[in-house]
């Protein structure tokens, strides 16, 4: 700037201040750097000349002929780019000058307060403030560009440049909602390459890396732009596919088991071999928010391919998938969530101890199915079948329903597993607490025993429950794996002291002088406190003595 001359368009409409900038024109054109001005009376005159000519910095009356105030400014910002603007005000109207500063002015001059000396300081620093924003948003614009290049790499598979399973998490939930929004049909296909296994044991993991390339390949070539194709892990793949009717999808799908099976793998002029894939087709239900829970729904459909003779496609048909109690465990489960006779929810009664006034229940879901009858046989059985998070939601969804019967002031307490809190999205946890009569005397337990190394990454998922007005528990504090973290970080309203603390109390003191210690934490934590398994009138007698507050167990009444 300094062997340049500066271009300033004043855009002033009275021609006393024109002549005042002027005079300060010739004092300042006095020294380095050089001033030239160009003239316009109105905005629509200066934003014509904006067209026409170069401009260094635009000098502006907020109160022209043909605009006021502040939509002078934001009319000239659409038109000028990135050119700084000095605005001109009178003596007792800088508060409007200030608001033109906050809403990107560089600075402004009072009228009749100026001299050159502040005309060049405020033109000098106004252009190279306004350098400075836009190289800052050159910066920020390139930083955006970076992250969103970032989140597709955290979305990919990096051998297939596939979606992974965060990205087709997130292209399941947009799709879920578009399907209810438009009444429309949305289809996944789960596809597994039939004894890949034997190519990376006989010809070496970079054989399979090239076939699982060469797969994914003819896969995205089989679908719509529309659609989603995934790897979810090993040789497995998924698809989802958006308004799709069943009849259309089976066609895709025996499209791709062709497609698959015709491919040839050439790994020189004499050794060259064929791969097969079992598929399994079905529709997608509102009900399924999570890709566990949708790996689950597939997977059942994939085996009846797989136990046919693979290289083959199966499908389900809403609930006629296969008659319930036939098949594997996995499917008796999934049957048993839809039949009342296989599974009731039970609540068992929460007392307030010093006067034994019911206060609330927990609810809890029993199955009858042979050898599944205890809850942890059941649970272990679903999370070895990778049906937890579905069967738990499900759950969660028909203790609420039969909670909802309850009079409004009872509290109802209702179990989840950490795993849940992180698989689904806890908007969709929320959702089904909208029907309870009062969700404020709602509460969900989440088990500590659960709870896998650091807690933290439940944080986020407690901080919404609480956000919309529901209480947190902690399950089973005590004996195992017991951490204070999970109490100072997870900021529990209520804490659940287990019963293997509670059981015997008062005859065993090593478990009383250990109790006491935890109330001690529970009671700087402020906490609300209750005992489980209390079986004895004499350790309730101990829990009361001690302070504790509320119980449940055998002795105050069993789960109905």
């Amino acid at each position: 700037m300094k062997n340049k001359a500066i271009n300033v368009l004043l855009i002033e409409d009275n021609p006393d201040d024109i002549l005042l900038l002027q005079d300060i024109l010739v004092q300042a054109n006095g020294s380095s750097p050089k001033f030239r001005f160009h003239y316009a009376h109105r905005l629509d005159e200066g934003l014509e000349q904006l067209k026409k000519k170069e401009v260094d910095l635009i000098v502006l009356d907020l109160s022209l002929p043909d605009c006021l105030g502040m939509e002078t400014l934001v009319s000239l910002q659409t038109g000028s780019r990135h050119i700084p603007i000095v605005v001109l005000t009178a003596v007792n109207d800088q508060e409007r000058a200030l608001e033109a500063v906050r809403r990107g002015a560089q600075d402004y001059l009072v009228k009749g307060q100026m001299n050159s000396y502040m005309f060049v300081r405020a033109a000098l620093h106004a252009i190279e403030r306004s350098k400075i924003r836009v190289k800052l948003d050159q910066v920020t614009q390139e930083l955006r560009t970076a992250n969103e290049r970032l989140e597709r790499l955290v979305q990919l598979d990096p051998l297939t440049e596939l979606l992974n399973r965060r990205g087709l998490q997130d292209a399941l939930s947009r799709e879920i909602q578009r399907a209810h929004r438009e009444e429309s049909d949305l289809l996944a296909l789960i596809l597994d390459l039939d004894d890949f296994k034997q190519v990376n044991d006989t010809l070496g993991h970079a054989v399979g890396d090239v076939v699982l390339k060469e797969i994914s390949e003819k896969l995205k070539l089989s679908v719509r732009v529309t659609d989603y194709v995934a790897r979810i892990g090993g040789d497995e793949f998924l698809i989802l596919m958006p308004q799709t009717r069943l009849a259309e999808g089976v066609r895709v799908a025996e499209k791709i088991r062709r497609v698959v099976s015709g491919t040839l793998i050439s790994l020189s002029l004499d050794t060259h071999f064929k791969i097969t894939a079992s598929l399994g087709l079905v529709a997608v239900s509102p009900d399924i928010v999570s890709i566990d829970e949708l790996l689950a729904r597939t997977h059942v459909v994939l085996y009846r391919s797989k136990d046919g003779g693979k290289n083959r496609l199966s499908c389900e048909y809403g609930d006629k998938a296969e008659a319930p109690g036939e098949g594997t465990s996995l499917e008796n489960i999934l049957a048993a969530l839809r039949r009342e006779q296989s599974y009731r929810v039970l609540k068992q009664p929460i007392f307030r101890l010093q006067n034994m006034q019911k206060v609330g229940y927990e609810f809890l879901s029993r199955f009858s199915l042979p050898g599944m009858e205890m809850p942890d046989d059941f649970f272990r059985v679903c999370l070895e079948n990778n049906i937890l998070t579905l069967v738990d939601r499900q759950c969660l969804k028909n203790s609420i329903q039969v909670g909802s019967a309850l009079p409004k002031s009872y509290r109802r307490h209702f179990n989840l597993f950490p795993s849940t809190l992180i698989d689904i999205p806890v908007r969709n946890l929320i959702e089904p607490f909208q029907t309870a009569h009062d969700v404020e005397n709602c509460c969900i337990e989440i088990s500590e025993q659960q709870i896998i190394g650091d807690p933290s990454y439940l944080t986020d998922a407690v901080k919404n429950f609480k956000d919309a007005g529901i209480l947190v528990a902690i399950d089973d504090v005590g004996f195992g794996r017991s951490c204070l973290e999970s109490l100072i970080l997870l900021e529990p309203d209520v804490v659940k002291i287990d019963k293997k603390w509670v059981n015997g109390v008062s005859k065993n003191k090593w478990c009383l002088r250990s109790l006491r210690r935890v109330l001690k934490v529970t009671g700087a934590l402020r906490v609300e406190v209750i005992a489980e398994g209390i079986e004895t009138r004499e350790d309730m007698e101990v829990l009361k003595s001690l302070g504790v507050e509320y119980g449940q167990g055998y002795f105050l009444g069993r789960p109905f």
